[in-house]
């Protein structure tokens, strides 16, 4: 039965994390094509009022649906198989969990005209009921995802060993969120229990809008690294063996998991660095956060590239592209970003232009969902014990989105420099080529998620089947390529990662 738990928990939320990628890219896709066809907002795909919720509803279906499923799904596989107990600890709580906040981001969803106003992610000031009681429900799901994964970790068969990398970043990403989530869900059942809240349950007046976005902001930034250190924890796993060779170093890199957790959860306001919030907020916990963060992704990165060595000499295949892919774009988009968030100077100028979503898309897009789908080629076979049914749909993915997703950062990029204002309906005609080249590259990304989607539902029912093993030939390489980095830098025997046998018999 555990057997296939943790796969059958770990398939069921992946699944669902693809549904709100084929929402969040239908939802965009109407986005660029009536801002590339006109820039005043009339004739109109959808109205004005339409097209601001649907702007809402893009960002909830695309991070709260797709990035969080897909961390879950990912470190609901991956923690059991790592730790070698293929146990996912109380099944039912993280089972519940992904349904009750799938029940909160629809009902996010259908929170009607009032979406349009918060996509801002700050306090309307007016009633949005179903808006307030979604988002808490989907707070509460993930806090009990959180658990079950957290729990899993601890459930080892061999004490006083280390973690795997992949766990350790894993575990501190769940301990991170579920942290960080308690500031925005305070802030929300404040809302609820107001007249904004339109229960009858008015245990204060309306919420201060400056406290609020405090208390909210609070956890959507370190939102902002919930998926990218579950990336890092599944690429570290999975990179050693295109390199043939462990990590450069193991130690460095479990110091890099204590130095992300800090600089991760204290990158709070660097978005309202001109608000009326004391010093050490705006100065400590915004500008030098935001700078400092970038140190040890960049620790991090040059740990992997030197692993890899030359790219002329790699076995290259679509998880490997997408997975080099991503470290290109978190690259650029640090560099994109660290000259302008961390300066009070610039971020109030071009943060509230086009450049904003550029960032967000080169980060969200390319680095993050693109990484995911990295991992999702090399772990799904291992999951249904089926081969991925097309190679060419697989490639007409990695291609279409790379292509697609840079024609409208780029586009998006250039035309904030410019002065356009993002989050609207009607803009100068000078600033609308750069809609046009936004909404050629949306379809064309959004061409190559149809690829995946297709080549997914192809793969379940008529890819190649594979020999069942306990655990995959790839773990027991990788772990024992980390035992093997770890012993060559002076971990003692017993600190080791447990090496699971190649099948139940042999345990």
């Amino acid at each position: 039965m555990y057997s296939e738990e943790y796969r059958l928990l770990s398939l069921k939320t992946i699944l669902v994390a693809v549904i709100f990628l084929v929402m969040g890219g239908a939802f965009a896709l109407i986005l660029r094509s009536q801002a590339g066809l006109t820039n005043t907002g009339v004739p109109y795909v959808v109205s004005p009022v339409v097209y601001f919720e649907i702007m809402t509803d893009h960002v909830m279906s695309m991070v709260f649906g797709l990035a969080f499923d897909v961390v879950f799904g990912v470190s609901l596989y991956l923690v059991p198989l790592l730790t070698g107990t293929r146990i996912v600890k109380y099944p039912k709580l993280a089972n519940a969990g992904l349904w009750i906040s799938t029940a909160g981001i629809l009902m996010m969803l259908l929170g009607g005209p009032q979406n349009q106003y918060m996509f801002t992610f700050l306090n309307p000031l007016m009633p949005a009921s179903n808006w307030f009681i979604g988002y808490d429900l989907m707070i509460a799901g993930e806090w009990l995802v959180m658990t079950s994964i957290i729990a899993t970790s601890f459930n080892w068969r061999s004490n006083g060993r280390l973690l795997p990398l992949g766990v350790a970043f894993i575990v501190m990403d769940m301990i991170q969120m579920a942290l960080a989530n308690m500031s925005v869900f305070g802030a929300v059942i404040w809302s609820l229990f107001s007249p904004l809240g339109q229960l009858g349950i008015n245990l204060t007046g309306v919420p201060n809008s400056e406290v609020w976005k405090g208390l909210f902001w609070y956890a959507d930034h370190p939102l902002v690294y919930f998926a990218p250190y579950t990336l890092l924890g599944a690429s570290l796993t999975i990179i050693p063996l295109y390199a043939q060779r462990p990590i450069y170093s193991y130690r460095v890199l479990r110091w890099m998991v204590p130095v992300l957790f800090v600089l991760g959860m204290s990158v709070y306001v660097h978005h309202i660095a001109t608000d009326p919030w004391p010093l050490v907020l705006r100065d400590v916990f915004a500008q030098t956060s935001t700078a400092l963060i970038a140190i040890p992704f960049a620790v991090v990165w040059f740990l992997v590239l030197i692993t890899l060595g030359d790219p002329r000499k790699l076995k290259w295949d679509v998880t490997l592209a997408f997975l080099y892919a991503s470290i290109v774009w978190n690259i650029i988009g640090g560099i994109q970003a660290e000259p302008v968030q961390p300066s009070p100077a610039t971020d109030p100028t071009i943060h509230n232009t086009l450049w904003l979503p550029s960032h967000f898309h080169i980060m969200l897009a390319l680095f993050i969902v693109g990484g995911f789908f990295g991992v999702l080629y090399f772990i799904l076979p291992s999951i249904i014990h089926r081969a991925w049914y097309s190679k060419t749909l697989a490639w007409i993915n990695f291609w279409g989105w790379q292509i697609g997703m840079a024609l409208l950062a780029v586009a998006f990029n250039v035309g904030g420099f410019f002065g356009a204002i993002r989050r609207e309906v009607a803009w100068p005609a000078v600033y609308q080529i750069y809609y046009q080249v936004a909404a050629i590259g949306g379809w064309i990304a959004g061409f190559s998620a149809a690829a995946l989607v297709l080549n997914l539902v192809l793969t379940v029912f008529l890819g190649q089947r594979l020999h069942e093993e306990d655990f995959p030939k790839w773990l027991r390489v990788a772990l024992a390529f980390e035992r093997r980095g770890m012993r060559n830098e002076g971990y003692k025997e017993e600190e080791l990662p447990y090496l699971p046998p190649e099948s139940i018999k042999n345990a």
